[in-house]
């Protein structure tokens, strides 16, 4: 039915293990098509309707029956409305977020989980950040096996949310990724664990993509197929489906191949570049595109084959080409698509603009995963909404005074320096319309100035990021606080290696002066709970909230603060942002207070 042999030397490979990849070179899956064909009635073949479970005699399956499937695949396959006029290219969009996990991975985990199952493995192991981790710990379970899911140190909990919810067992390792892929290779060797990720049998379940693809758009070939490259599994399993059609005869002929990385992460496209058949492991990478971020691709070369035997091109962009791209397909078609996933829209609008792609060309990009999986970097390029109490007043204000108007979302890098020294509100609406396309009011950049002058003060330069938190704490902030009678004037705070901080303040409540000390388990403990004693004979609150959010890199990163005083039944929330996060709390606290008067 199939054999397994090395990529490269194409010498056949007999595994006395579960680990189905060499340790330098990769391998692949070589399924017997002549005796495949004369088994199959191919009109009946390409009149059903496009599943996992149709395709399986295609794939390296022994007990059909017990096949591992969640309904995966029969994506949704959707005809660009106004995105495709735009670039001028008939443009198809292939909706692989709509898997059972979000992601394209589905399908290639259904058929390693199958085959581990098959060949009686205790567990899964794998090494993994993100998508693959997650799809191999749903399916795992479906099959009722352990999972154990290898990452560095350091990994946010939020990518492996899914993991914990399917069962699986998360082990962090002191190192990087590579440190984790390694080890995860020897424990499969050592317990008898089948080894996930992508190795032979994933591409196999991959090139399923480019066998629906056909069947969905009635056996006709499109010009042009856009895929992300991370590890190259994916866009080398799309030429391997679409070269197993064409020896079935099923097609005539095949697309030409568009691989599209990250310029951060650019290894496939370097080689493509110098013409090279090896691929040169990256030293580092640095791209936002976190599912394409790979410095080591494991299949590079099949992504090279993919792409050379296809007349194809290899092509890189920046991760502010990415966010634009995602935004633009949100805004335009409505669709949602994780950052790497958007790089294919991206690379088509690059290649469009070089004069590569002719015009009404019948374009396909593969949108990888969902936006929901990273939402974090259209966050970090989002504008926040203004908060407002509710009064019709508040909104037609902003509406009449064209608001709404600008930018929603900002593509530029983010480390640029805007201001030098503290800048005119002349300086700062220039910047507002330069950057973001908009216009406000003298109260907005009153508060926006205020804010950049607190900075300077703290001895910062202003970058585009640090502008971006101004405006974003002054928009997060109600515009109209009922009154500014609360307000300190200065605070001291003392604090040493293993005790207690205390802080002094001097506050200001309706003109008069009070004063406050209190100790606490840190410094902002210690200055939250002296602002409580300083107005313990004014106001009785309580804090019911206190939320913090590190908004840039380093140490003299922007501190957002947000915090809830509850009176009685009342609550009133107030805000702060300053690279000093004391600053920063006892911004929050002022306007908290100031909302109860």
């Amino acid at each position: 039915m199939y054999h397994l042999r090395d990529f490269v030397t194409k010498k056949i490979v007999n595994p006395d293990n579960l680990v189905f990849t060499g340790e330098t070179t990769p391998w692949e899956v070589v399924m017997d098509l002549d005796s495949i064909k004369s088994k199959m009635n191919l009109d009946y073949f390409r009149s059903s309707p496009p599943s996992l479970l149709k395709y399986l005699p295609l794939l390296p399956i022994t007990k059909q029956a017990e096949f591992i499937t969640l309904r995966e695949a029969a994506t949704p396959l959707i005809k660009s409305r106004r995105l495709g006029r735009n670039m001028g290219v008939e443009l198809y969009l292939k909706v692989e977020g709509k898997n059972p996990t979000g992601s394209f991975k589905d399908r290639g985990t259904a058929v390693e989980v199958s085959v581990a199952r098959e060949k009686g493995a205790k567990a899964i192991i794998l090494a993994s950040t993100g998508n693959m981790a997650a799809s191999c710990a749903c399916y795992a379970a479906a099959a009722d096996l352990p999972c154990f899911i290898l990452v560095p140190e350091g990994v946010p909990p939020g990518k492996l949310s899914q993991v914990l919810a399917f069962g699986g067992h998360i082990v962090q390792v002191k190192g990087t990724y590579n440190d984790a892929a390694d080890l995860a290779y020897k424990i499969a060797v050592e317990m008898g664990f089948y080894l996930a990720g992508d190795y032979a049998f994933r591409l196999e379940g991959a090139k399923t993509a480019a066998f629906e693809v056909i069947d969905q758009m009635l056996f006709q070939v499109p010009d042009y197929l856009v895929v992300p490259i991370g590890c190259g599994t994916n866009i080398g399993g799309y030429y391997k489906g679409f070269m197993d059609y064409y020896r079935l005869g099923l097609i005539d002929r095949l697309p030409r191949i568009i691989g599209v990385q990250a310029t951060g992460a650019q290894a496939v496209v370097n080689s493509f570049d110098a013409k090279s058949d090896v691929i040169e492991i990256l030293p580092s990478i640095n791209t936002l595109a976190s599912a394409i971020a790979v410095a080591n691709p494991i299949d590079g070369l099949k992504a090279l084959e993919a792409i050379n035997n296809t007349n194809g091109y290899a092509v890189a962009v920046t991760d502010n080409e990415i966010l634009a791209a995602q935004h633009r397909m949100a805004k335009e078609e409505g669709i949602f698509a994780e950052s790497s996933a958007a790089a294919t829209i991206a690379g088509l609008q690059k290649l469009i603009d070089q004069g590569k792609i002719d015009a009404h060309k019948k374009v396909m990009c593969i949108l990888t995963g969902d936006g929901l999986k990273d939402p974090q970097v259209v966050l970090k390029a989002a504008i926040k909404p203004p908060t407002i109490y509710p009064q019709t007043k508040e909104f037609f204000s902003l509406y009449k005074n064209g608001f709404f108007d600008g930018k929603s979302m900002v593509f530029v890098e983010k480390s640029d320096v805007l201001f030098t020294k503290e800048p005119t509100k002349a300086e700062i609406s220039r910047e507002l319309q330069n950057l973001f396309s908009a216009t406000y009011g003298d109260d907005y950049l009153d508060k926006i100035q205020i804010s950049l002058a607190k900075m300077v003060q703290k001895g910062k330069t202003i970058t585009i990021s640090d502008f971006q938190d101004s405006i974003q704490s002054v928009l997060e902030s109600p515009k109209h606080i009922h009154s500014d009678v609360f307000s300190v004037l200065d605070f001291f705070v003392d604090t040493a290696k293993d005790k207690k901080a205390n802080a002094n303040v001097r506050v200001s409540i309706a003109g008069q002066e009070y004063i406050g000390n209190a100790d606490g388990t840190g410094p902002v403990d210690a200055v939250i709970k002296a602002l409580t004693h300083a107005c313990r004979d004014t106001l009785e609150f309580k804090l019911t909230d206190y939320k913090v959010e590190i908004r840039g890199q380093g140490t003299d990163a922007n501190v957002y603060v947000e915090m809830k005083l509850q009176q009685d039944s009342h609550n009133s929330i107030g805000s702060g942002t300053s690279p000093d996060i004391i600053q920063a709390s006892i911004e929050a606290f002022a306007e908290a207070y100031n909302g109860f008067n």
